[in-house]
């Protein structure tokens, strides 16, 4: 594949190149290709780190240069007066040498690289620029070619190509060849035998691996031979100054990236040769000799090392053998690094253990610890991670490490050492541990799935295990009376006593009487941190307002209910006369009267302008929450203040206030959308956790947050097109949206019926205007793609005020649409959303070529038939219909289906039928994995 760059639109770039004991010609090597590889209009400078030593200095031998050849500084200086050489008078080590080139730097994006490396092509650069000029929160990686180190320098594939990066048991950095390999430990052969070892070998099963050109997420990399900005390099803080040597600055600048706003990638197109120190050449001067390099004395000193001609002769213990210095230094790194960025999880001591053999680190290394609690370096580093508001490690478990690579860190204890059942298409220590949260689709090959139970067994005893759960019957009041008595279940709330009404009978206003949810059932009090306001705005709801306001009285601990708010949106009458404010605050309710009609945007302001919890959770005012419903909500904003959940949506029988249509695989139910360009929105579903629209009735969100980001536009009227632009504030403004598949909430929807029918009014045209500003505010250039749509033509050419939408969010630093798109690739890259060419479908020159019989530039169809009429010359007319690929295959790759430009409609390609005559189309999916034939 060809690319094609614009240099004048790319950053300009300082590499910094560090060196110390390297073999001969190899720093000049380095420094000619990436002259000779690098245009110069991009290259700023290479600045060359000599971290060699000065003889004399900080005690250093005499003899401390010894493999230094002289002569290639002076080489390298003299190939460009970009070239500039920085001496260090001691040896500091990788990590600190780094940051010496950093301060001088002075190009917009920093490269580290090696002194033993080749770029191998004249684009390497450009690859690397693309993502970061897509994100400035990116950390973009080479992908790494092997070099011998014997003296032939012949080049062989390396280890990390289309793999990912993550860390072992013991910390170590190491590549998974795919995102369920085995990588986690070496085999320990002798626990097998040769026939286990055999089938072992021979066992195939479908991985899933990187595309071959597109840039990667990967939880962890190397530690050089990437491309960061400058500024956000400084906003994380750099390097620790106090890893010393060599060892953990990989894995703090990956944690930092990932827990601190941002990403790194493996680019596949940036290629480089690197020399690994594997050898020893016949002269003695081989890498192997080279390295570990010799430590000044005041550096042993201070990390307890032993040393030749010192005092201190004693030896450490790591992982029960003795450990030379490089692997003390190494393993005093690894503590900061665990410390700063693990901090007190389980992890933690689970790598203590498996280091020190107990859960606390031997007393040798405990004065690590103990220093890094007063260094000012460390401490440096802690403070720059609350000021960045960066999440947690079990944030950065669940959402990277699980999400990337199908496993948890390498401590957890779901990750058996060795992995023994077949789960289909990817491998687990047992049937349980194979859905993963991805329910039935993940419980195949040894293992079956049970409906009713929900959960994965082996094939052989599913028929015994898999059992028909009996429904739970309702607690009755006077079953909760007796239960009182016996002191078996006191609540800090008691249920209201002379509920007006308690019939479930078809119409009925209130729910039977019941027990409240309770804390203790569900999490400890010291991790409820967060109460709850739930704004429900009802305009003229008067069939459901009270059951869905009962229905989260129930289902919510009184701990976590902070209050209720229901808006009354001018209903008459008003709802007060149907429950006075008196009954309905015994159910923790407070009304909001609009006396004039607001709308469901208006109304919903209003509401958490009213609200005092933490977290405001925004529900419709005909919805019935599960139990448990609330726990995703309380969990993720206590993460992370800046972070939307959204619930799975099922459906209500309004007549019954029962849910039905639950899916029985976790991850169903209807929780995602994506925005189409005539601003629309469709929902969709995948394996991530994120959302990139939200459909817009039901989400939690912490009340700081929302008003962070100015709420709700004050100018949109009615309903309609809030929900794209509070997705595009929170993506683009340093948020997230998450689902959450175990919080269900019955949703009652409108399916034209007189019991669904809303019954309050809507201003002609209102919901199309909010949907037209909402892009225009957000979409920058695109927004011209969404006035070709019929819809908008009544405002093509006029002005859309909305400065009411950016001046709330001008403050931020918000990302721009395009940022956006790069950051839900999956769906508008590889799915084809956006694509790359749009073509006609011709019949054998017939001049006939395929399009849609009814629908034409829409997207909220449900399907249509594809017939053949008189092709086109331009695609510019909404009664043509062109076609473009799309769907993603069950690679992640583009695309296996055909979509009717402009529209939600793709050929169904599922039940496809050799010399069919007849052609259907349907909603696309996005996600399908199945290809459309067409066959002449």
């Amino acid at each position: 594949r060809h690319y094609r760059f614009n240099e004048m639109e790319m950053p300009t770039v300082s590499v910094i190149m560090t060196t110390q004991n390297e073999p001969d010609d190899w720093i000049s090597i380095s420094v000619e290709s990436i002259l000779a590889r690098t245009p110069p209009s991009l290259l700023k400078e290479i600045i060359v780190v000599d971290d060699n030593g000065i003889p004399g200095k900080h005690g250093l031998p005499a003899n401390i240069r010894k493999n230094v050849d002289e002569d290639e500084f002076d080489y390298i200086k003299s190939l460009s007066p970009k070239v500039k050489v920085i001496q260090h008078e001691n040896r500091e080590g990788c990590g600190r040498s780094r940051l010496s080139g950093a301060k001088m730097a002075t190009g917009e994006v920093l490269m580290f690289v090696d002194s033993h490396i080749e770029m191998i092509s004249s684009t390497w650069y450009h690859h690397l620029a693309v993502p970061i000029m897509e994100n400035p929160h990116t950390i973009a990686m080479q992908t790494i070619d092997v070099i011998s180190d014997l003296g032939d320098r012949d080049y062989a594939a390396g280890v990390g190509p289309l793999q990912y990066g993550i860390v072992n048991t013991e910390f170590w950095f190491g590549y998974q060849a795919d995102r369920f390999g085995d990588y986690m430990e070496p085999l320990d052969r002798a626990k097998f035998t040769e026939e286990e070892l055999a089938e072992r070998k021979n066992f195939k099963y479908k991985a899933e691996i990187p595309h071959a050109r597109e840039p990667y997420e990967t939880p962890f990399g190397p530690g050089s031979l990437f491309a960061i900005r400058a500024d956000e390099f400084w906003r994380l803080g750099g390097y620790d100054e106090g890893l010393f040597v060599w060892g953990g600055e990989n894995t703090e600048m990956a944690f930092k990236i990932w827990m601190c706003g941002g990403r790194m990638l493996m680019v596949p197109c940036s290629r480089v040769g690197h020399m690994y120190r594997q050898h020893k050449e016949k002269d003695g001067r081989g890498a192997l000799t080279r390295w570990p390099p010799t430590l000044p004395q005041e550096m042993t000193d201070r990390l307890g090392c032993a040393y030749k001609n010192g005092t201190y002769t004693g030896r450490f213990i790591v992982l029960k053998h003795p450990a030379d210095n490089f692997t003390r230094i190494t393993t005093r790194n690894n503590l900061r690094v665990m410390e700063t960025w693990v901090g007190d999880h389980p992890a933690k001591y689970a790598y203590y253990k498996r280091i020190f053999g107990q859960e606390t680190p031997k007393p040798e290394f405990q004065r690590f610890i103990d220093e890094w609690k007063v260094d000012p370096a460390a401490q440096r580093q802690v403070q720059l991670k609350k000021e960045n508001k960066c999440h947690d490690f079990a944030w950065w478990d669940k959402y990277v490490m699980m999400r990337l690579t199908g496993r948890h860190h390498p401590w957890h204890p779901d990750n058996k050492k060795y992995q023994k059942v077949s789960c289909g298409s990817h491998k687990a220590a047992n049937c349980e541990l194979c859905p993963q949260g991805h329910g039935k689709d993940w419980c195949n090959g040894d293992c079956s799935w049970c409906d009713s139970m929900e959960k994965c067994f082996p094939v052989e005893e599913k028929k015994k295990l898999c059992k028909v759960q009996p429904a739970r019957k309702a607690i009755r009041g006077n079953n909760v009376k007796k239960r009182r008595a016996k002191g078996e279940s006191e609540n800090l709330k008691s249920v209201p006593k002379n509920v007006e009404s308690v019939s479930e009978k078809k119409g009925a206003l209130h729910l039977k009487v019941r027990e409240r949810a309770k804390l203790s059932q569900t999490m400890d009090e010291a991790e409820a941190k967060l109460t709850m306001s739930i704004i429900l705005p009802c305009g003229f709801e008067h069939d459901y307002f009270i059951r869905t306001a009962e229905s989260i009285y129930y289902e919510t601990p009184a701990e976590v209910l902070k209050e209720i708010v229901i808006v009354d949106d001018a209903s008459e009458p008003p709802l007060k006369e149907l429950w006075s404010a008196e009954a309905a605050a015994k159910f923790d309710v407070k009304y909001v009267r609009l006396e004039t009609p607001h709308g469901l945007i208006g109304a919903k302001q209003a509401g958490a302008e009213a609200a005092t919890g933490d977290i405001i959770v925004f529900f419709d005012c005909h919805v019935l929450p599960a139990s448990d419903y609330w726990v995703p909500y309380v969990k993720n904003v206590a993460e992370n203040y800046k972070r939307v959940v959204i619930p799975t949506i099922t459906s209500l029988d309004v007549d019954k206030w029962t849910e039905f249509n639950r899916p029985t695989t976790s991850g169903g139910g209807l929780s995602k959308c994506y925005l189409t360009f005539d601003a629309e929105f469709k929902w969709t579903n995948d394996n991530t956790p994120y959302v990139p629209i939200m459909s817009g009735g039901l989400l939690a969100m912490s009340r700081k947050w929302f008003f962070e980001i100015g709420g709700y536009d004050s100018s949109m009227k009615g309903w309609g097109g809030e929900n794209l632009d509070q997705s595009l504030r929170i993506w683009t403004c340093g948020g997230e949206i998450v689902s959450a598949p175990e919080s269900y909430v019955a949703h009652m929807w409108r399916d034209g019926t007189a019991k669904t029918k809303a019954k309050y009014k809507l201003g002609a045209g209102d919901a199309i205007k909010n949907r037209a500003r909402a892009v225009k505010a957000h979409l920058g250039p695109w927004f011209e793609k969404t006035m070709t749509f019929p819809s908008f033509k009544q405002w093509a050419g006029k002005e859309l005020d909305t400065s009411s939408i950016t001046d709330t969010f001008s403050n931020l630093q918000c990302e721009n649409f395009e940022w956006y798109l790069n950051r839900f690739k999956y769906i508008y890259r590889n799915a084809g959303v956006v694509p790359d060419e749009v073509f006609q479908i011709e019949a054998d020159s017939s001049g006939l070529c395929l399009e849609l019989k009814s629908m034409k530039w829409t997207n909220y169809g449900t399907a249509d038939s594809v017939v053949l009429r008189d092709c086109t010359d331009a695609p510019k007319d909404p009664k043509s219909i062109w076609w473009h690929k799309s769907n993603r295959l069950k690679d992640g790759s583009c695309c296996g289906g055909l979509r009717a430009w402009n529209t939600d409609q793709c050929i169904d390609g599922r039940n496809h039928r050799l010399g069919g005559t007849d052609l259907a189309s349907y909603t696309c999916d996005l996600d399908s994995g199945v290809e459309a034939f067409l066959e002449p």
